[in-house]
């Protein structure tokens, strides 16, 4: 994204390195912390000619120059012109490129000139919602004949308030997904008037709309775009983002609408600094000291008077930072020395007031507030001015996700930012820290979602039944799977809707329910686990560790495929290791590809398969002495996982010899796929038998991973051998292959033979191509 450009060089902010040593947040040197450092230069942006704002409507142009803006952007200007000719539009931009400029501009002209029409504007999240009112409403507070108002409706707006705005909409609605679900389709018959004339929908931040979440996002638009022609109305859409590399695949994918591209991911940016750290801290002290350091460099930040975001991994690393925080203001106030004002350091996540959270934003764009520890929810593009840095506890899910935490500092082109990074005890983290040039090279995430997901389809068809009914003209929009679902259940008379009841709450749009575990301690929340995790690490008994602390599993309270696992404290010394046998079968073959060459036929397919699980035993033992304490099998030993789709490479010829090294190659392919598919860890897990290695989703019917990676695997499992064989562990470890908590036995270099063998068979372009479960030869098939 940034890459290829970058500059190392004597940094200028060299001062601050010394402030953070000072501070005890960095010890490089050589017994210290890796630190590698690196630059990028500004770049300036491309401005279009003077005649780009000519093709607006005066008003526009006045209520523009009113708050100082002469001239837009080349991608302002492109983007505004493909809307302004009735394009649906998807802008690719970097942060604080005037992405909100480029959609506010032709949707407010469309509604100073349609006095009856309405626009929808679809954010993530609540927070963004509420920022993009306050923007708005400043650009169309000074335009002439009705008043752009707009209004927010979502889950905290008061049910007065809701009746109102049904029965007499604002101009402008901001919403979510959620409430575009289940109300604005739940309800639909109360919102005819604003649906039927609505002229523009926006929808921000789409790389969001990723995964499990995203492709139940895809479905209730591909829902709402079908009740939309229903009703006669055809709006235009303008999606954006500031970080996926395939913009107009994926706003396709969400909406199945055709988009004009407007790509200017390289077009500005502020100089930054980069400073990667590998902290040097024992592993059963990692997340309390990484607490420590994270604390300790922001308010060497504040000292240096800057202002700083502190990116944390989970919402109680934030309060336990912002905690220590304060008490280290409060320690140096009562020795008498200089400390930063404790009103200035504050904590921000998911679960705080709205006014709580508005008072923060206001006071970081005051610089009343110059700390901040928070979680992704500051992640996203709110305004909350220009900030100095960011530090980055940990690496986040993706990367994508990287640089939009990095693109809240240096809000303004021409201002200085810095990022400070440290590395937690994980594969990814460990791997970016020591190679800082592949992480500023590395290209933007390829978005990946399941708009045909079985599991999911079956969810949505009696709420696309129950809104709109079916008739098969214009139903091509629903995608394939929902339109052929739809379509037999009207040729077969069926009817969703029943008295009193609307299907729409059934359908869970996040995950949580769906083979998903929430993990508690006391009344504190520490994360969540799929149903495969829960199954082989949090089981009744087992002890769990989290952050570097023991913790026993108390209860795991099933609620259908989900639940929640209740935890106590634990001796830090026990260990439970439980012995499991995995049995995976194929149940359907989707696609496949095949490479015949000198040698054996090497195979690669995407399927639906089974996934059975059985816990043996569990040995727990006291880790310093190796003492076994006691054994036991569990109460539920057993689990079926079924509908899992999954990807695998096989190879005819393969034998006993070979096992060790397609048992590595599933972790090669598993650790390979989080360099090179925005999925989070627990979207996907690796299985091996005999002589294949496969890489499952843990979503039943999947989220597109299994199939993105038939066409990338090569990519995948390059990545993996790099990684691994770059790491100075003899046979593998937690920095590169081995999963986290697992006392699993691998030898990496077994598995990196293989998969360099299988690389070197695979060099050119597959012979064969796998269709109705036969080979048949790609030649052929072209002929």
């Amino acid at each position: 994204m940034y890459a290829s450009a970058f500059e190392e060089r004597i940094l200028v902010n060299d001062q601050l390195l010394e402030i953070w040593r000072r501070h005890d947040a960095i010890r490089d040197g050589a017994n210290g912390d890796l630190l590698q450092s690196a630059e990028l230069p500004e770049m300036a942006p491309l401005y279009a000619g003077a005649d780009a704002l000519k093709k607006l409507s005066r008003p526009i142009r006045t209520g523009l120059a009113e708050k100082g803006i002469e001239r837009l952007y080349v991608h302002q200007d492109q983007a505004i012109t493909s809307a302004l000719a009735g394009e649906n539009v998807v802008l690719q931009a970097p942060t604080a490129s005037g992405k909100t400029l480029a959609f506010q501009v032709p949707m407010l002209q469309e509604l100073v000139r349609n006095p009856h029409g309405h626009a929808l504007m679809i954010y993530p999240t609540k927070a963004l919602a509420y920022d993009q009112r306050d923007q708005l409403r400043s650009l169309a507070e000074g335009l002439p004949g009705r008043k752009i108002e707009s209004w927010w409706y979502d889950g905290d707006t008061p049910t007065t308030e809701r009746n109102a705005l049904r029965r007499k909409p604002p101009p402008v609605l901001i919403t979510n997904p959620d409430m575009l679900h289940s109300s604005f389709l739940g309800h639909a018959e109360q919102w005819t008037k604003f649906l039927s004339s609505l002229r523009w929908v926006i929808i921000d931040e789409m790389h969001e709309y990723r995964g499990y979440f995203g492709s139940n996002v895809a479905m209730i638009l591909r829902r709402f775009i079908y009740h939309l022609s229903k009703l006669g109305a055809s709006p235009q859409f303008f999606l954006c983002s500031a970080t996926c590399a395939n913009a107009a695949e994926h706003a396709h994918n969400l909406t199945g609408l055709d988009f004009a591209e407007i790509n200017a991911s390289n077009s500005m940016r502020p100089k930054r600094a980069f400073h990667f750290v590998q902290p040097d801290i024992p592993d059963f002290q990692h997340w309390e000291i990484l607490q420590l350091r994270a604390v300790n460099a922001g308010l060497a930040c504040v000292e240096a008077g800057k202002s700083v975001l502190v990116f944390c991994p989970t919402r109680n690393f934030a309060e336990s930072c912002h905690r220590t925080a304060r008490r280290q203001i409060e320690q140096r106030e009562a020795n008498g020395e200089t400390a930063p004002k404790l009103d200035a350091v504050k904590v921000y996540r998911a679960g705080l007031a709205t006014e709580e959270r508005q008072s923060i934003q206001q006071g970081l764009k005051a610089g009343e507030i110059q700390l901040v520890f928070t979680t992704n929810a500051l992640e996203l593009g709110l305004d909350i001015g220009g900030l100095d840095g960011v530090i980055l506890a940990g690496f986040p899910d993706s990367m994508m996700s990287a640089w939009q935490r990095i693109g809240r500092a240096g809000r303004n082109w021409k201002s200085d930012a810095f990022v400070l990074y440290f590395a937690r005890n994980n594969p990814l983290d460990q791997f970016y820290a020591q190679n800082l040039h592949s992480f500023l090279d590395k290209p933007l995430d390829e978005l990946v979602i399941n708009p045909n997901n079985e599991e999911l389809i079956e969810r949505h068809l009696p709420c696309l039944l129950y809104e709109s009914g079916f008739e098969e003209e214009g139903a091509d929009i629903l995608g394939e799977g929902l339109m052929a679902a739809a379509k037999a259940k009207a040729q077969a008379g069926s009817v969703a809707k029943v008295k009193g009841y609307r299907p729409h709450f059934a359908v869970d749009l996040r995950g949580g329910g769906t083979g998903m575990y929430t993990v508690e301690h006391g009344t504190e929340q520490m994360g969540t686990l799929s149903a495969r995790q829960q199954f082989r690490e949090a089981y009744n008994e087992a002890i769990y560790l989290h952050g570097g602390t023991a913790y026993r599993v108390e209860e795991v309270a099933q609620t259908g495929t989900g639940g929640t696992i209740r935890l106590g404290q634990a001796d830090h010394r026990l260990v439970t290791r439980p012995s499991i046998g995995t049995f995976i079968d194929v149940r359907q073959l989707f696609d496949g590809r095949r490479w015949l060459s000198d040698g054996d036929p090497v195979d690669v397919f995407f399927g639906n398969t089974l996934v059975n699980e059985v816990i043996h035993n569990v040995v727990e033992t006291d880790e310093l002495t190796g003492e076994e304490v006691r054994r036991w099998k569990p109460e539920f030993n057993d689990a079926r996982f079924e509908n899992a789709h999954a990807w695998w490479i096989t190879q005819e010829g393969l034998d006993e010899s070979d096992m060790e090294g397609v048992t590595a190659l599933q972790h090669l392919m598993r650790v390979g796929a989080l360099f090179t598919i925005p999925i989070d860890t627990h979207d996907v897990y690796p299985l091996a038998d005999s002589t294949s290695a496969y890489v499952v989703e843990s979503y039943p019917g999947g989220i597109g991973i299994a199939r993105k990676m038939l066409d990338t695997w090569r990519t995948i499992l390059a990545a993996g051998i790099n990684l691994a064989d770059g790491c100075q562990c003899r046979t593998g470890c937690p920095s590169c292959i081995m999963p986290a908590r697992s006392r699993a036995e691998l030898d990496k270099r077994q598995g990196i033979a293989l998969g360099r063998r299988l690389l070197a068979a695979t060099e050119h372009a597959h012979t064969h191509e796998l269709r109705n479960s036969i080979w048949e030869p790609v030649v052929s098939r072209r002929a």
